[in-house]
């Protein structure tokens, strides 16, 4: 039997959709890409993490177990469907575990995913307009900003997520 494919660009749509039926706005959500940095280069690893503000608390779903960002990503989405699922039967829930494993890419395939994982840092599609993108930023970089009582590594990440996608497009 061969392998499934999972259409990455879907699940994001479906994982955005998922939050809007929660009533959590763009700039309230991110996907988070596992990374290794150790070495002092960026190792891909095919971990997906989907991190949410929710009731005032920031909440994570994780997946490591699959070979590929995208499995990863896709089981993230299921279990947070099934969560609001579960929501409408007033069934309850908490806490997750992970794995982790390796897999790394290079080329022209690495660079579409940094710019993709620039737009999952900030919640947002690359259909969306340069003025959503713009307005999500500003309400996301107040929210991390170090002067805010940010965390400063997050504070860069998205701000370095938001100056790739603007130089993709022409803006910076």
């Amino acid at each position: 039997m061969p392998a499934r494919t999972v259409d990455v660009d879907r699940t994001r749509s479906q994982i955005r959709h998922q939050f809007a039926l929660w009533d959590i706005d763009p700039s309230e959500f991110e996907i988070v890409w596992e990374e290794d940095r150790s070495t002092g280069r960026i190792i891909r690893r095919p971990g997906a993490t989907v991190r949410y503000l929710r009731n005032g608390q920031w909440q994570s779903v994780a997946c490591f177990g699959f070979p590929n960002r995208a499995q990863n990503l896709r089981q993230c989405f299921l279990l947070l469907e099934r969560l609001r699922i579960a929501e409408q039967n007033s069934v309850q829930y908490q806490g997750l575990t992970h794995t982790t494993d390796v897999a790394t890419t290079t080329g022209e395939t690495a660079r579409k995913e940094n710019l993709l994982d620039a737009y999952d840092i900030l919640g947002v599609s690359p259909d969306d307009s340069i003025d959503l993108i713009k307005q999500i930023y500003s309400r996301k970089s107040m929210f991390y900003h170090p002067d805010k009582g940010g965390d400063a590594n997050k504070f860069k990440r998205l701000t370095s997520a938001y100056d790739l996608i603007m130089k993709n497009r022409g803006q910076k």
